[in-house]
């Protein structure tokens, strides 16, 4: 203020943290949320309310054809099947071994359950075994069968476009009489989905129902019915078991963990987000059935709407989900032609010899924890905050960040960019900083100004193919007035 009481009052002058340590939150309109992220790609936030970003992966082995690729093991070797029907096998070295026999048929996705002495496959077709060195016909008796599974010496399979499930002789397993089977009737619908989980339990599920069997010990029926609900399931291959619980989409399409009859809703915070998906086609949970996915130290549901139109126009939704925080964030691709993220690129995952696989079209990936790229394709971390409101004027006069430094090479300096929406407004400019060669130590990096308003969303992103731990965000007000 000047002599005669006039002119530019400056009131304070401070440094504001971001709320870079709080999740995300997709249920409401961007512009309306405020103390959260608005979206976070290709990372996750950690237990120190860290932003790590999520690692990418390398060439492991490639097939003989370009099919989607399914996964799982047997006798210590990884077994990948894909749409095209062909079955392979791969060692340790990712020496690949195309195994000759019936070919998987249907035209699903491959739902695998291991016996005692064997891989069974089922797609929507006959069933096929894995026993050795060739595939072949479990039993022309069996049901064609979108989903197997195995409990207690039975083979048991979900019928297509059925209400109804089969099940074997116990203990052999190619041994199928038409009067073995049970209807899973606690509504009429035709089951849809079909495990088994680690107690002993078979879940069966449908559009409009989901119910429990068990084994029936020294009966003349092996099979009961112990109870169901009236909350279907709608997607065929979303059902998986972890932390003691099933997790499901239910035909509200929400993401729910149930345990007995009683279940929970868990996406809450992004269910605006997937009232928008438009199409649901070969959405996938986990490898299914699968254990989580275990990585940096945290377990996550891996969830994927890949013809679904994500928020970039272009098409592919993947979910990462970390269940014991319940807190989501999302994976991409990217497509340097267009500079547009798309799907990520994996159609399911799977955990052998202590290293994670991710099955694409053609090919095998494995997952590397110091590897930020997607087998040399660009991966691009970003996060978007809220708006931060001042509810007056300010002007913004440096913004800082404080991250895990020196991740090049003696040679390379990986490059983060920053961005501010101004009062609503389109994204300015990036601007660049250095986020150190090998050695480099110093953690506060410092962005400048930002202009005056009163509401500023920023955006964070990395496309360098490196480690990225964002520990902390600042910025440097100076309120205004006359």
């Amino acid at each position: 203020m000047d002599g005669r009481g006039r002119g530019r009052v400056v009131v304070m002058e401070d440094w504001t943290p971001l709320p870079i340590d709080k999740p995300v939150y997709a249920n409401a309109d961007p512009d309306s949320v405020i103390g959260y992220q608005t979206a976070m790609e290709n990372g996750f936030l950690n237990d120190q309310g860290v932003q790590v970003r999520f690692p990418g992966f390398v060439d492991f082995a490639e097939l003989g054809d370009n099919g989607r690729v399914y996964l799982n093991d047997l006798n210590g070797d990884l077994i990948a099947s894909t749409s095209k029907g062909a079955v392979y096998r791969i060692n340790r070295a990712g020496t690949v071994f195309r195994i000759p026999g019936v070919p998987v048929s249907g035209g699903r996705r491959t739902v695998f359950s291991k016996t005692d002495r064997e891989l069974d496959m089922a797609a929507g077709g006959q069933i096929i075994r894995l026993r050795t060195d060739k595939t072949e016909l479990l039993s022309p008796n069996a049901p064609l069968a979108s989903h197997v599974g195995w409990l207690d010496n039975f083979t048991i399979a979900a019928e297509v476009n059925s209400g109804r499930f089969y099940h074997s002789g116990a203990g052999t397993p190619d041994q199928w009489d038409p009067l073995d089977t049970f209807a899973a009737d606690g509504s009429a619908d035709n089951i849809n989905a079909m495990i088994v989980t680690p107690f002993r339990e078979i879940m069966l599920s449908g559009a409009a129902s989901i119910e429990q069997f068990e084994r029936n010990p020294g009966a003349d029926v092996p099979f009961f019915r112990r109870w169901s609900i009236g909350e279907g399931v709608s997607l065929p291959y979303a059902m998986i078991f972890a932390d003691n619980a099933v997790w499901t989409m239910n035909s509200q399409t929400e993401l729910v963990r149930f345990s007995g009859q009683i279940s929970e809703v868990v996406s809450s915070a992004i269910g605006l987000l997937l009232e928008k998906i438009d199409d649901w086609t070969d959405a996938w949970i986990g490898g299914f059935p699968d254990k989580p996915m275990h990585v940096l130290g945290q377990k996550f549901l891996l969830m994927q709407a890949p013809k679904a139109t994500n928020p970039y126009g272009t098409k592919g939704m993947t979910f990462l989900f970390d269940y014991k925080n319940k807190r989501w964030s999302n994976l991409y691709g990217w497509d340097d032609l267009t500079g547009t993220p798309i799907r990520w690129p994996g159609w399911s995952h799977w955990r052998l010899w202590d290293r994670i696989f991710i099955g694409g079209e053609g090919r095998i990936y494995e997952l590397k924890t110091d590897t930020f790229s997607h087998a040399g394709a660009t991966q691009r971390w970003l996060v978007r905050t809220s708006h931060m409101v001042s509810g007056n004027q300010v002007q913004v006069k440096g913004l800082r960040l404080q991250l895990k430094r020196g991740v090049g090479s003696n040679t390379f300096d990986p490059q983060i960019s920053v961005r501010c929406s101004r009062d609503g407004k389109p994204f300015g400019t990036r601007i660049r900083r250095g986020l150190g060669k090998a050695g480099h130590r110093l953690q506060t990096i410092e962005f400048g100004a930002y202009g005056v308003g009163s509401t500023f969303q920023f955006e964070i992103t990395c496309s360098s193919d490196c480690d990225v731990q964002l520990i902390g965000a600042g910025v440097k007000t100076e309120a205004i007035g006359h």
